[in-house]
């Protein structure tokens, strides 16, 4: 009897050793699994904030920059002429500009520019001048702009209504954003 207890023991006493074995497997498996998850979880999450950050960049920039124009606009009583045509931007907006994005282009790609107003475009009312807009276009395919709908919807929510048909943040040309500087006279 006592041999039978002991085959009966040492039978007992491996197989727990090899289900132990099969256990460490399955749970290391588990625990890199849940590791490579919660890498995927936080590359996402810092993509996303990544994300808003350059939106609240291009926000930011261009309310800079139409601050630049307005200023112009103040001390001149007239806009600059627009930065497509022939003549460069007059130099006073230049050196204002020289340390910003301006020249760098945005977070997400395109080149920003100023758009003067019409001269016979409609009046904007009493005190008010024609609104210029400071744009941000992608005519370099080697410089594509990479903002969705959401995006543009995202920065107009955070410097103007949040709708982009009406307000001085709203789509324009090929839907690039424009943001318009319709300067009050102080």
């Amino acid at each position: 009897m006592n041999r039978g207890w002991q085959e009966s023991q040492g039978a007992a006493a491996r197989h727990p050793l090899r289900d132990v074995r099969g256990l460490v497997l399955i749970e290391v498996a588990l625990a890199l699994l849940v590791l490579v998850l919660a890498a995927v979880l936080v590359f996402t999450l810092a993509g996303r904030f990544q994300h808003r950050r350059d939106c609240n960049t291009c926000a930011r920039d261009l309310r800079a920059f139409a601050a630049v124009f307005d200023d112009y606009y103040q001390r001149h009583r007239t806009w600059p002429p627009s930065s497509y045509a022939d003549t460069a931007l007059p130099r006073e907006i230049e050196e204002a500009l020289k340390d910003t994005n301006w020249t760098k282009g945005s977070p997400f790609g395109g080149n920003y520019g100023w758009l003067a107003p019409e001269p016979n475009g409609a009046a904007a009312g009493p005190g008010r001048s024609k609104p210029g807009a400071v744009t941000l276009t992608a005519f370099s395919p080697s410089f594509p702009l990479t903002l969705d709908q959401s995006d543009l919807l995202y920065i107009d929510r955070q410097i103007d209504d949040g709708d982009l048909a009406t307000g001085r943040f709203r789509t324009g040309f090929n839907g690039w954003p424009v943001y318009l500087v319709e300067a009050v006279t102080r």
